[in-house]
């Protein structure tokens, strides 16, 4: 199961901002259901990356993530991708896994990858 940040709880495109996105679409990859899930975490980067856990998702997807919450993420085994700053719908986000198009963030590539999607520091990483 992929979680896939959204803005409304009837979106179907990912939220740019992971951390404050208020919603997660939980995408079966077996079946292409989905179904929508409360971000308990909702304003806080590492607490939504605990939430995306909680849930019970093995990978996730971003358009903007902060490099501590994709630490923690990798630290507790969980696939990320990135969106390329691509508004996917979740259809497209579906296709891409599928066909294996879309990009696994990496500690080697993430550095190129990771976007916090703001220009002051105010996540919880180790840089602060």
């Amino acid at each position: 199961m992929i979680a896939i940040p959204l803005s409304k709880e009837d979106s179907t495109v990912i939220s740019d901002l992971y951390g404050n996105a208020p919603y997660f679409a939980l995408l079966d990859l077996s079946s292409g259901y989905f179904n929508v899930k409360e971000n308990v975490g909702c304003g806080n980067g590492l607490e939504t990356a605990k939430c995306v856990e909680d849930l019970g998702a093995k990978s996730t997807i971003f358009y903007h993530m902060g490099e501590g919450v994709f630490n923690h993420l990798a630290e507790n085994k969980v696939k990320v991708y990135s969106a390329a700053k691509t508004y996917l719908t979740i259809e497209d986000i579906y296709r891409n896994i599928l066909n294996k198009s879309c990009k696994v963030v990496t500690k080697e590539n993430c550095e190129s990858l990771l976007d916090s999607g703001t220009t002051s520091c105010s996540c919880e990483c180790d840089k602060n």
